[in-house]
């Protein structure tokens, strides 16, 4: 932009183009007395600039967000991502994760080798306490069970809800599409869980639905 003395600012030219594009023959007739070649070298050193942060936004393909009233007063965004770095160690897995909310009214949570994903499931508010709960469905490389954790708001840090819910992975689409794995009942200290077990010495692989009491409490990898 100018400035009282009519001098070019060239950080706010380009910020100023990627704003309001209406205005922007206005600001090349201001500019026509700079020789081409540096417009061409400060347009290529912006793109350049913005490539670079765009790459070095690794994580953004493993990140989840989820958007709910996790504190009980405002609405924000839960946001998850990995801690540890894709090297040849990781085996192109993270096993650390980080789960915070972006107005960080709750404490941070560390999730410490207890998956390799984590993706949401947004849970609303089930003790009807003002804050929204939510969970998360392990992901390991080669297992065909896996723990739904389900956490709640406890004194402005995150703990499970209940113990982790046994899943069968073949049983996802159904609990997580159609049935709920976890529903409020008309009792605040009670919820319905629906869970997988095996039955008849191992032929049957079935959705078991039972009741379970809320017991916030701290689990061991989870701080």
């Amino acid at each position: 932009m100018l400035d009282a003395n009519n001098n070019v600012h060239f950080c706010d030219i380009f910020s100023f183009i990627e704003v309001n594009q209406k205005r922007y023959a206005l600001l090349i007739f201001k500019m026509k007395t700079l020789p081409f070649s540096i417009l061409l070298f400060l347009m290529l050193l912006s793109c350049g600039n913005n490539a670079r942060q765009r790459q070095d936004d690794s994580l953004c393909q493993y990140r989840d967000t989820l958007i709910g009233k996790f504190n009980g007063i405002d609405i924000d965004t839960l946001i998850c991502e990995p801690l540890d770095s894709l090297d040849s160690d990781y085996k192109g897995y993270h096993y650390k994760w980080r789960v915070f909310t972006k107005n960080g009214t709750v404490q941070p949570l560390t999730i410490d080798n207890q998956t390799i994903g984590i993706h949401f499931v947004k849970e609303g508010d089930l003790d009807g306490n003002g804050t929204d709960e939510w969970g998360y469905v392990t992901e390991w490389e080669t297992s065909n069970w896996m723990n739904y954790h389900l956490f709640t708001n406890q004194n402005g840090e995150w703990q499970h809800m209940i113990e982790p819910t046994p899943i069968y992975t073949p049983h996802l689409d159904s609990l997580l599409t159609k049935d709920a794995i976890i529903q409020p009942t008309a009792d605040k200290d009670i919820l319905r869980v629906k869970f997988s077990d095996v039955r008849n010495n191992g032929e049957d692989f079935l959705i078991i639905d039972t009741l379970i009491r809320i017991n916030p409490h701290k689990i061991n990898g989870f701080y």
